[in-house]
């Protein structure tokens, strides 16, 4: 009995064998991608992993001259590879994810700018767990293959600002990595993408019907756009409809800033940190901001150059302070913030800000062995 139940599985997997060969690359690539979007990530590898070696083959029968004109042609064959390393992503095996991934950008280099955003990247039911056992890894490891995941799935999220941070941890850990400069080069050309897009589809909303988590989205759009008079109306709107939210009074603030109207920038500012004042206990820097950081620059010389003239403004001064202290340029940020502690409006945040230069300026303790 067991001799026979042996000779039938033998005849079973070579039966199975040719299957796949069986389907031509439109077919292969159907399974693939319905079995990835049923979360059979085992199945789609199978039939990805299958689809890029028929790419591999294609390729080298090809003279080198043809082959961006055969890439152009075979989009079952060419999109392969970033199939395979999706479902080596949710699989977990982070490191042949990479090299899947890594192999689609130097045979498609054109995949960020044609593919992004990935919506199930974006999914948190279909990607937090993922997202949640790279960060929990990267507590413990700081190995690039890690940074490199989590930072191509905060690309393709759109979420740009932790995939350059990614990235940049990437390129400290391996600074040659193909992959990290690759993103690195990529990341300004999506976000100026992905912002006019989202301000084209605007021209047909009327913001005075959008709820105020969509007007603090429109507005973060428009302040990256340099539209810091539109990015400001929208945040008023938001406020206006639900002033409880905190964040929205600090890019309020950020926004007026930007325009030149310091007392107003200083009294928003003012009460999302009353509300919220834990906001600045997270050393940011508020030039990543901005799509053009030199615009930051620009504005932070015109409220210097303000202060200059009229020192008596504590108002300008606590918002010069605070635009030192979120670039970490604690010094001259402690020295605003002290000439505005007699004024009794400002005194609170301007202390708890000085609270938290000491904790950051602080040399960090070694633990004893």
């Amino acid at each position: 009995m067991t001799v026979c139940l042996f000779f039938w599985v033998i005849a079973a997997s070579a039966k199975g064998q040719p299957v796949l060969s069986q389907f031509n690359d439109e077919e292969l690539r159907a399974r693939a991608e319905r079995s990835f979007l049923m979360r059979n990530f085992l199945a789609a590898e199978k039939y990805y992993r299958e689809l890029s070696v028929r790419l591999k083959r294609r390729l080298s029968e090809l003279p080198a001259s043809e082959s961006q004109q055969q890439i152009e042609v075979e989009e079952d064959l060419i999109l392969a590879p970033f199939g395979l390393g999706h479902s080596l992503i949710y699989l977990h095996r982070y490191p042949e994810a990479r090299a899947a991934l890594e192999e689609g950008l130097r045979i498609y280099p054109d995949w960020a700018t044609n593919h992004a955003p990935l919506l199930f990247f974006q999914d948190p039911i279909f990607t937090g767990p993922v997202v949640s056992d790279l960060e929990t890894r990267l507590k413990s490891s700081s190995v690039a293959d890690l940074w490199l995941v989590h930072g191509y799935i905060q690309f393709f999220s759109e979420n740009f600002r932790y995939a350059s941070r990614s990235f940049s941890e990437a390129l400290n850990a391996e600074k040659n990595s193909f992959m990290a400069s690759y993103f690195t080069r990529q990341i300004p050309l999506a976000q100026k993408k992905s912002e006019s897009s989202k301000l084209e589809q605007f021209k047909s909303l009327d913001p005075e019907k959008l709820p105020p988590d969509e007007l603090i989205d429109y507005g973060s759009s428009f302040f990256k756009s340099s539209d810091y008079s539109m990015a400001a109306k929208l945040f008023k709107r938001a406020i206006d409809l639900d002033q409880r939210l905190p964040v929205v009074h600090i890019a309020y603030g950020d926004s007026l800033f930007a325009l030149g109207r310091f007392d107003e920038a200083t009294e928003a500012i003012l009460k999302g940190l009353e509300i919220y004042p834990k906001y600045a206990e997270t050393p940011i820097n508020r030039r990543e901001f901005y799509s053009n950081p030199s615009d930051f620059d620009r504005q932070l010389r015109h409220l210097e150059n303000y202060v200059s003239s009229h020192p008596a403004n504590l108002n300008a001064r606590f918002l010069l302070g605070y635009n030192y202290f979120f670039i970490q340029a604690y010094e001259r940020a402690e020295e605003q913030l002290k000439a505005v502690l007699s004024s009794e409006s400002l005194h609170s945040s301007a202390q708890y800000l000085q609270t938290l230069i000491e904790r950051f300026s602080a040399p960090k303790t070694k633990n004893s062995l």
